[in-house]
């Protein structure tokens, strides 16, 4: 395929991932006070005492449940935009390397979410209650608008979801024989220094605790990812060794 014909493939995988987010958008605003009220608890319950969430202006409330549906919807259809990712790629695999779409899709949805359990359930109240409290005193007194809270919040979740998928990333490029464990091993210095690069890029803010909780999660998953790559690895067969790997890609097949 030429370069506008993956481009075009990749324009019709996104409009399908689009699409799957908003037909679920529409379920999720009915819910949106209640999903709003359970996104919010880390930080409500970390809010120094007088201190509450604000808007200020008129249309914020109705723009953030807005940015609330949005971001349920985009959480509920991880599953679907990770299929839609195997189908652009799946056409360039051998056939027995297609075998994988299933652990790919299951384990990719499941630990995006347990990254974003992480972060709700340990990283987030930890990061909440030092920048809330910390610098606030009797004269100063955090009033977080609702707006800017929920996009930190969202930032957060999204970046420990996708710091999570590292080990699954590890294991379709170990299956396909592309990385191994001794090529992760030897890339480590750089790995440190990547990891808190993308650390500092993916946190909200510039503390160092919001940092270092998404910083060594990296660092400890880059780990793992040698691990996985070492157990599940497997070194590319040439195609003149086994006739199955001989096949061409299939065509691209639609949605």
């Amino acid at each position: 395929m030429s370069f506008l014909d993956h481009l075009t493939e990749l324009r019709k995988r996104l409009l399908w991932c689009v699409l799957a987010i908003f037909v679920l958008f529409i379920p999720a605003y009915t819910f949106s006070s209640d999903i709003f009220n359970y996104l919010m608890s880390p930080i409500i319950e970390n809010l120094p005492e007088g201190s509450s969430l604000i808007f200020t202006m008129p249309a914020e409330g109705f723009m953030t449940y807005l940015k609330v549906s949005f971001f349920a919807a985009l959480f509920a259809a991880v599953p679907f935009i990770l299929y839609q990712a195997w189908k652009f790629v799946a056409p360039g695999l051998y056939k027995h390397e297609k075998l994988i779409v299933i652990p790919f899709i299951s384990f990719g949805t499941m630990f995006f979410l347990f990254g974003a359990a992480f972060c709700y359930y340990v990283a987030a109240p930890k990061a909440f209650q030092f920048l809330l409290n910390e610098y606030s005193s009797e004269y100063v007194k955090a009033f977080p608008s609702i707006k800017e809270a929920l996009s930190f919040f969202m930032a957060l979740l999204l970046g420990f979801g996708l710091i999570f998928e590292f080990p699954l990333v590890v294991f379709v490029l170990a299956r396909l024989g592309l990385v191994t464990s001794g090529w992760l091993r030897k890339q480590w210095k750089y790995a440190i220094l990547i990891s808190a690069v993308a650390a500092a890029f993916l946190t909200p803010t510039t503390d160092a605790v919001s940092m270092m909780f998404m910083f060594v999660p990296i660092v400890v998953f880059y780990g793992l990812g040698i691990l996985v790559a070492w157990l599940f690895g497997k070194e590319r067969k040439k195609a003149s060794e086994d006739p199955d790997e001989s096949e061409e890609p299939g065509p691209r097949d639609g949605f």
